[in-house]
């Protein structure tokens, strides 16, 4: 999996230096920055992308708890704390953990290991939606999307048309064309429904797509004029 981005965000030097040893010993984990208080780390995720917020709550200014509330955008969190009367609170907000300080590497380890499986439950659910169904032979054949170049409508049956393979779904790419629509595929013909972002080279009668050069259509033309004045 991809590494953890993580933001530590506690007031005491000690404390810092505690979270980035225990973040060290966890090579999935990747510490991208360390604050002293709660303005500083609202500066650092406007500039900076997060995935786990390691948070203090006791902190001068302005209390960890409330400035995570208030937060238009929220990584995960997972709290560590001397005071236990923010626990009920905390899961309030959905944090992952509430680590009591001083908690131990093998305490730590539980709460970043439910993080992970967190955040990789979410990606394999952004995976799934991000692929679509083709009925072929009697079977349901799941797709990614970002893999599909275009889909050719032939008669009664389509072909998908990937970086690897060629796939033959029965029924109308009509079908297709409204949730594709949504992950930047656009119809250049009657007969095929390409990924803009797989688009390499633009003809007046054609594009490239991979090794692929396929028709434009006289009433599609405008799609792919529009391609072109954004590019």
């Amino acid at each position: 999996m991809k590494k953890i981005r993580c933001l530590l965000v506690d007031d005491e030097h000690l404390a810092l230096e505690i979270l980035e040893l225990y973040c060290s010993k966890i090579d999935y984990l990747d510490v991208v920055g360390t604050c002293k208080n709660a303005d500083e780390a609202a500066f650092f995720l406007q500039h900076n992308k997060v995935d786990l917020l390691l948070l203090d709550i006791q902190m001068p200014r302005l209390n960890g708890m409330e400035w995570y509330k208030n937060l238009s955008s929220k990584p995960l969190v997972i709290f560590c704390t001397a005071f236990q009367h923010f626990a009920v609170e905390s899961y309030e907000v959905n944090a992952i953990d509430y680590l009591l300080k001083p908690f131990s590497l093998e305490r730590f380890n539980k709460a970043i290991e439910k993080t992970k499986e967190i955040i990789e439950k979410k990606t394999n659910q952004e995976t799934i939606e991000q692929s679509i169904f083709v009925r072929s032979d009697r079977k349901e054949i799941r797709v990614k999307i970002d893999d599909i170049l275009f889909i050719q409508s032939m008669s009664n049956y389509y072909v998908v048309t990937t970086t690897e393979k060629k796939i033959i779904g029965y029924g109308s790419i009509s079908t297709l064309e409204s949730t594709l629509q949504a992950f930047n595929f656009i119809r250049i013909h009657r007969s095929y429904l390409v990924a803009k972002n797989k688009i390499g080279t633009i003809a007046t009668n054609s594009i490239i797509v991979s090794t692929y050069e396929l028709p434009i259509g006289r009433n599609y033309r405008k799609n792919i004029e529009n391609i072109a004045k954004l590019s």
